[in-house]
Formats: C-alpha cells, structure tokens, sequence
C-alpha cells in the first residue's frame, strides 16, 4: 500500500513517567496494529525533524494515495494540498479552513476525541467527513483501524 502514516511527534515539556509510557504503548500500539496500512513513521523518525518541512517534502518524494497523521503531525499534514489525507486530532485554526479545494473537502478526514471539541467544531464547518468521540477521552489509530481501512480500500 502507497499511504504514509505520520505518528505523532513527542512534545511534551517535563512529562511525567505517566505520560511518556502512555506515549510510548500509544505508538507501539498503533505501529503494532497498523503496520498493514502504510509505512510509519514514528517518534525516533520524527523527533528529529521539523514536521512543518518534513512532512510536505516526505509526502512529495512518495507521492502517497492516502496521508495518514495523528496529533501534531495531523496539524501539520492538514495543510497538504489535493492530497486524501484522514486526521487525529489535529489543532484547527480559523486559518486552515480558507481557499480549501472542493478535492480537499472531499478527501480529508478528521476523527477527533471530547478533548479536542472545539477543533472538531472547526473542522467539520468546512470538512463534511468528520467524527466526533464525545464520550472518548483520547482516540488512537490503533481504535479507528477498521474505519480506516474502510476508508482507504473505498478508492482501490
């Protein structure tokens, strides 16, 4: 399969040892369970780069069908342009909502958990395929494989 996954980049300030294993068993998660849909690139990859050249060049040299991204790398990879893209949880700015293609509005998804409420209610004023998990306190990749394969497989 020709999609690219961008895990999220670890940013945290003085984690706590709670939040870094939560990281970590996210990401050995999603790279366990999702390694099926794409090429993944995880923390040790990311963590060096800035995500905001790295992730446009990345997607440029593979030429990917589908940009899967989670948390910052998802803020990021939103800004792609005619590219299908399927997002979690990524920061919306008013910003990111102008002169979007009608390619774009068709071919990006957003899933978002009741943490990132408000950047769900940006995203689906313009993006018509996108999902609210009010009731879910953090969503994965790994949670939302079978919607993602489902989305991905619609285009083969």
């Amino acid at each position: 399969m020709n999609n690219l996954i961008f895990l999220r980049k670890f940013d945290l300030i003085n984690p706590t040892m709670d939040e870094k294993n939560d990281f970590m068993i996210a990401e050995i998660n999603d790279e366990l369970e999702c390694g099926d849909i794409g090429n993944i690139y995880t923390n040790d990859v990311l963590f060096e780069h800035d995500l905001v050249k790295f992730i446009p060049e990345e997607v440029a040299k593979h030429h990917p069908l589908w940009v899967i991204a989670v948390g910052n790398s998802a803020t990021v990879a939103q800004r792609l342009k005619r590219q299908r893209k399927i997002l979690i949880n990524p920061k919306v700015e008013f910003n990111d909502l102008n002169n979007i293609s009608e390619f774009d509005r068709c071919y990006t998804y957003g899933f978002f958990d009741k943490n990132h409420e408000e950047d769900y209610n940006r995203f689906q004023s313009v993006y018509p395929n996108s999902a609210w998990y009010c009731t879910s306190n953090c969503i994965f990749l790994f949670t939302i494989k079978d919607i993602v394969k489902a989305i991905i497989t619609e285009d083969e």
